[in-house]
């Protein structure tokens, strides 16, 4: 009998323990006191990931049908992975588009439909000078992608000087991006 009690409360105790781990870390979360911006990329310090993907074709464009990170070597570059099932990609529509008054926007659709990311954009509006489409998840496996939003800031030689996990808002912008941008000397 002390056997089947046994054996009946060890995975009680794990369930337990893993959901207070769970509770601990979703606190944090909400409460704003875990930074998921902290979490480590490998990336930064080094060359992006070669990044050729197919373009995403609206409507009314006659464009090539790819397109590849180094067509925006020479300037800085805001590299960001977004989806139109993701609710903080929505939350962060109107930094992006504030912020790319400043500087070029490459965006990546992450494991969507094309025709859900231009229904997206056109929603939201469309801040990225263009859309490439990883519709299988392994160009943002390449870049280390946790989830998204992600974001990465290239210098003009394509070195990524910054990422940022999370959604952008107007903080991030002032207090993180920009003043990285104007280290770049841009």
């Amino acid at each position: 009998m002390s056997k089947l009690r046994l054996s009946f409360l060890l995975p009680l105790l794990a369930f337990a323990v893993l959901a207070l781990f769970g509770a601990i870390a979703l606190y944090s979360t909400l409460s704003g006191s875990r930074d998921p911006a902290q979490l480590p990329s490998v990336l930064v310090g080094k060359p992006a990931p070669q990044t050729t993907l197919q373009r995403l074709r609206q409507r009314d464009q006659n464009n090539d049908n790819s397109v590849t990170l180094t067509e925006f070597r020479g300037q800085p570059l805001l590299v960001n992975f977004f989806a139109s099932w993701c609710a903080p990609c929505r939350a962060e529509a109107p930094a992006l588009e504030m912020i790319s008054k400043d500087i070029t926007i490459f965006g990546i659709a992450y494991k969507d439909r094309s025709e859900d990311t231009a229904e997206f954009l056109q929603q939201f509006g469309n801040p990225f000078q263009a859309v490439g489409m990883d519709i299988d998840g392994r160009n943002g496996i390449r870049w280390g992608v946790y989830g998204v939003p992600e974001t990465y800031l290239l210098d003009r030689n394509g070195v990524v000087v910054l990422r940022h996990a999370g959604p952008i808002t107007r903080g991030i912008i002032e207090n993180t991006i920009m003043p990285a941008l104007e280290d770049l000397g841009s």
